[in-house]
């Protein structure tokens, strides 16, 4: 027994449960967030003259 009598205070049960349950929350905000603000992860067009088509060619062979 300790000063204040009563058992010694262990773990709470639920432990693993809130632990599931924070890092089901973070995975879900992060997806809704992302859903929100999506990236524009499109590739801009690359744009060549006739000049460098004409040096490119001329280079390979």
């Amino acid at each position: 027994m300790n000063k204040f009598g009563g058992k010694k205070p262990t773990g709470t049960p639920s432990l693993a449960m809130s632990t599931v349950v924070v890092v089901a929350s973070l995975l879900a905000g992060a997806s809704v967030v992302h859903n929100i603000y999506k990236p524009d992860l499109s590739l801009p067009q690359i744009e060549s003259d006739e000049g460098d088509k004409k040096e490119e060619s001329g280079n390979k062979g």
